[in-house]
């Protein structure tokens, strides 16, 4: 296996400046995801690694091979990389078998039969398709013939696995299974991961670090999923992994409200945090889970303007101020002894945990 480093990449088409000066490490045996939205140029950064593209300025290693550098004008051809890459619409062959898809890549590196047979079928047994060898992909489920990809892209044995968004096609409950399958298929080979996604949860799910890029090409927090979930040094982080409260706060009175609530925040505050309040320069953030909420009590009041239902959880719009404010609770809590609060009831809210950020980085863009 091997790591991964990007030094100073650039992409550029035409006139169009996708990033510059992109730096990442990706280390040997880890699953890293690259997440960002639509157009961000993420999917460029993991095809620049693959050959696919030359990148306009910068160098790219895979271990201490120089595979791609703009200045030096190398550019190690896709094939000579030893690199395996799934991608989001499968490309498995229909007319061949899932035995015939998977060997191909070994067929093409002239590999002596009894060898690839050998290597095809342990690769069919580690994504556990075994059986299953002389099916067409007509004759398979959509996670299975995501499970052929893979396997065809393990049996070379690559250094580095990268794969571009392989469940976006596939339903809920198969993209919650392939996500493990995935993990649990990095953790048995051994293989370096670079997962390039726009979806959150199956990044957080499946990776040991995640980096994330912004529309305008700048990148973000390349460090541990809980890390860079709970406590991300950026509002524009905090708000892309999950659903986020921005609650605008002012200084009155003496003590820190949210805005147009004559209530003080009961949550401790910083003294440097103080000050940019009083500047107007930040706002409070929270997740909606990091929120009680109270019929009697609490100490901001605010009115339930919606409630809704979503199997485990129950989210509550509440107004606050001028404010609305996000809130969860598991519905066994919400409805036991029928205490859910209902729409136009007062309530209590309690904030566990409030960060603070800045208002310019919160409205960055972030892009589709």
């Amino acid at each position: 296996m091997a790591d991964v480093r990007l030094e100073n990449l650039a992409a550029t088409f035409g006139t169009h400046r996708v990033f510059e000066g992109f730096t990442l490490t990706i280390r040997d045996g880890e699953c890293f995801s690259l997440l960002g939205p639509s157009g961000c140029g993420k999917s460029v950064v993991m095809r620049m690694i693959a050959g696919f593209e030359h990148p306009s300025a910068g160098e790219v290693f895979i271990g201490d091979q120089l595979v791609s550098s703009a200045a030096k004008k190398v550019h190690v051809p896709t094939e000579s990389r030893n690199i395996g890459v799934v991608f989001q619409d499968y490309a498995v062959w229909p007319h061949k078998t899932v035995f015939e898809n998977v060997v191909y890549p070994l067929q093409i590196q002239k590999a002596a039969a009894a060898e690839a047979k050998t290597r095809t079928m342990d690769a069919i047994a580690q994504v556990h398709l075994t059986g299953l060898e002389d099916r067409y992909p007509s004759q398979l489920s959509g996670g299975q013939q995501q499970r052929v990809a893979l396997a065809r892209a393990l049996v070379s044995r690559p250094k580095i696995m990268l794969l571009d968004e392989p469940l976006t096609n596939l339903d809920a409950n198969l993209r919650e299974e392939m996500r493990f399958e995935i993990k649990d298929l990095q953790r048995r080979t051994g293989v370096t991961i670079l997962y390039v996604t726009h979806d959150q949860e199956v990044a957080l799910a499946i990776s040991d670090r995640i980096g994330i890029m912004g529309k305008d090409g700048s990148f973000f927090n390349d460090t541990a999923t809980n890390e860079i979930y709970t406590d991300p040094d950026d509002g524009f982080v905090f708000n892309f992994l999950g659903v986020a409260n921005f609650i605008p706060v002012e200084r009155k009175n003496g003590g820190i409200h949210v805005e147009g609530s004559d209530l003080p925040l009961e949550v401790e505050i910083s003294p440097a945090a103080r000050e940019r309040i009083a500047k107007g320069e930040v706002v409070a953030a929270c997740r909606p889970f990091e929120i009680d909420l109270v019929r009697d009590g609490g100490a901001t009041r605010g009115v339930v303007r919606r409630r809704v239902f979503l199997g485990p959880i129950v989210t509550y719009f509440v107004t606050v101020g001028a404010v609305e404010i996000r809130a969860q609770q598991e519905a066994a809590e919400a409805f036991r002894d029928g205490r859910a609060l209902e729409e136009g009831e007062a309530c209590g809210l309690t904030f566990q945990a409030l960060r603070w950020y800045d208002k310019a980085g919160i409205g960055k863009e972030a892009g589709s």
